[in-house]
């Protein structure tokens, strides 16, 4: 016979229609969620409210007015959070509660692996005060499982190798292919996710040696920037390597 509990927590997947996010997340916090996670939550949190009472209420203002699932992604997110943090230094309230509200609200709706573990990150960052900017949290929000995915196989400048050149001009479309390092003999086709990420400042491009390619097949180099790497840094806590290869 099904359990009640699991039968609401279940219900309470389908309201949001998440889909099977999160089968990493242990079946138990979906369960908590419908016995009372309220509790949990503010345990979970008072690291971070301890010091304060009015980002506190917030906070759990927020969560209260949750759907179920949410509040187990939620708690979830920010138990893994604050872990990450003790382990980094001392739990710091966050500077900017607007960016903090934000992406733990996110995170609660984000259901991606990879993004949803940028969230993790970038909450353990707030809460310990380093490699963070409020603006990371816009950037994060506007970011596919597709750019997240290309942005963690960007090289930076210093391991591209030999062989380019600066383009006259900002070049910003037009381009068919792409490498990831100078003298690739795979080239990845071009999509819109490398148009966001020049867009949004975390990638640009080069100009490859033009004896290797074929001109009319538009290759360009499109690599990680310095702005690219911080952010990057952010939300992997230092994670980032360059060596993965491009997926699907």
């Amino acid at each position: 016979m099904k359990d009640k509990s699991s039968d609401k927590a279940d219900s309470g997947f389908d309201i949001v229609g998440l889909g099977k996010t999160a089968e990493a997340i242990p079946k138990e916090v979906y369960i908590e969620a419908s016995r009372g996670l309220i509790d949990t939550f503010s345990k979970i949190v008072a690291p971070i409210t301890e010091t304060t009472s009015g980002i506190g209420r917030y906070i759990r203002q927020k969560f209260d007015n949750m759907v179920e699932v949410e509040k187990a992604l939620a708690a979830f997110t920010i138990q893994n959070a604050v872990e990450k943090a003790k382990r980094s230094g001392n739990i710091l309230i966050p500077k900017h509660t607007k960016s903090f509200i934000t992406s733990f609200e996110e995170a609660s709706k984000e259901t991606n692996p990879i993004l949803h573990e940028m969230w993790e990150n970038i909450i353990a960052n707030q809460i310990t005060d380093s490699n963070f900017h409020p603006r990371y949290v816009n950037i994060l929000s506007t970011l596919s499982a597709d750019e997240a995915d290309l942005l963690m196989q960007l090289n930076t400048v210093d391991n591209l190798g030999e062989g380019f050149s600066v383009y006259f001009g900002s070049p910003r479309d037009g381009f068919d292919y792409f490498l990831l390092k100078c003298r690739d003999k795979i080239l990845h086709k071009w999509s819109y996710s490398c148009n966001i990420l020049l867009d949004s400042g975390l990638a640009e491009v080069l100009a490859p040696t033009d004896e290797i390619y074929e001109k009319q097949n538009n290759v360009t180099i499109i690599y990680l920037t310095s702005s690219g790497k911080r952010f990057l840094d952010a939300v992997t806590i230092n994670s980032h390597s360059a060596s993965n290869s491009i997926g699907n």
